[in-house]
């Protein structure tokens, strides 16, 4: 649970980077260095997602478009996961009450 919380913050502070840099669009890519990061697990998973993509070069931008599709999908796994802990519980409680 910390690790992914500290790889979803990682990755916060990645996009943070890209849209103070402006780097939105193919035009405005920037290289890693340019933009004071250093690849790393978040970083590979956000090009992954195709969130981070790479016109040539070594350069980057961020496709905003993605990263709010990866953002509103964890949401929904997030509500789902949740939905699904709720009804094992009231499941569990049933199953005693009726023992």
């Amino acid at each position: 649970m910390l690790l992914t919380w500290v790889l979803l913050r990682a990755q916060r502070d990645i996009v943070q980077h890209f849209m103070q840099a402006g780097a939105t669009a193919a035009d405005s890519a920037r290289t890693t260095e340019a933009l004071g990061l250093k690849p790393g697990i978040a970083w590979h998973q956000l090009v992954g997602h195709a969130v981070l993509r790479c016109p040539g070069e070594g350069h980057y931008y961020l496709d905003l478009a993605n990263w709010e599709r990866l953002r509103l999908q964890r949401r929904r796994h997030t509500w789902m996961v949740g939905v699904a802990v709720l009804v094992l519980l009231a499941l569990l409680f049933w199953l005693r009450a009726a023992a």
